[in-house]
C-alpha cells in the first residue's frame, strides 16, 4: 500500500488493508449465508460506490441461485453529505414477496439507508436486510444500524475500493483515510 496519495489537493494515507477487508468481506458473506439458507434473495447493489464490495460479497456468497441488480442514490458532495437524498436510478424489477438484501458502500448520516428501505418497502418485499462495507455510527442522524457490517469506522471522510472524492479514487484497491482528519 502507498504512503501516501493526493486526490483533488487533498492528502490520504492508508486505512484499511486489502487483507482486513477480504476478511470482513468474507465474516459478511457467512452471515448472510447463514440467515437465508435455502432462500434466495435479491441483492440490490447501491451505485456507484458499492459495486466494488458488492461484487466481491456477491462472489464470496457462493450463492448461485440469487439475482443482483442495481440502484443509484446520491446524497454527497465533495466530502459531505449534503443531507438531501436523490434516487437516480430506481428498481427495474419486481420485489414483492421477495426477501432482499441492500449492498451499500458506506452508511454515513443514515438518511439514505432510511429513505431506499422506505422507497423498497412500498414494493411489498417480504424482508429487507442492509449490508454495508463501512458504518459511521458517530455521524447518524437517524439511528439507524444495518444488519450487516463490515467495519465500523470513526466519521473520517475515506476513498478507495468504490469509495470516491469526486468520482475519482474509486480504483484503489484499499481504503484511505484523509490526512487532515487524525
Amino acid at each position: 500500500m502507498n504512503e501516501k496519495l493526493i486526490v483533488n489537493g487533498l492528502s490520504f494515507k492508508p486505512f484499511l488493508r486489502i487483507d482486513e477487508i477480504r476478511k470482513q468481506v468474507a465474516r459478511v458473506a457467512e452471515e448472510i449465508r447463514r440467515d437465508y439458507e435455502g432462500k434466495n434473495p435479491i441483492f440490490l447493489c447501491v451505485l456507484n460506490g458499492a459495486f466494488i464490495f458488492a461484487a466481491d460479497l456477491y462472489r464470496e456468497l457462493g450463492m448461485n441461485e440469487t439475482q443482483i441488480h442495481f440502484v443509484k442514490y446520491s446524497s454527497y458532495e465533495g466530502v459531505s453529505s449534503t443531507g438531501k437524498v436523490k434516487q437516480l436510478i430506481g428498481l427495474n424489477v419486481d420485489i414483492e414477496g421477495q426477501d432482499v438484501v441492500i449492498i451499500e458502500d458506506i452508511v454515513d448520516t443514515g438518511l439514505t439507508a432510511v429513505k431506499m428501505i422506505e422507497d423498497l418497502k412500498a414494493k411489498n418485499p417480504a424482508s429487507i436486510r442492509f449490508a454495508t462495507l463501512l458504518l459511521k455510527e458517530e455521524s447518524s442522524k437517524t439511528g439507524y444500524v444495518p444488519d450487516y457490517i463490515a467495519f465500523s469506522i470513526p466519521p473520517y471522510f475515506v476513498i478507495g475500493y468504490g469509495l470516491d472524492l469526486d468520482g475519482k479514487a474509486r480504483n484503489l484497491p484499499e481504503i484511505y483515510i484523509n490526512c487532515d482528519e487524525e
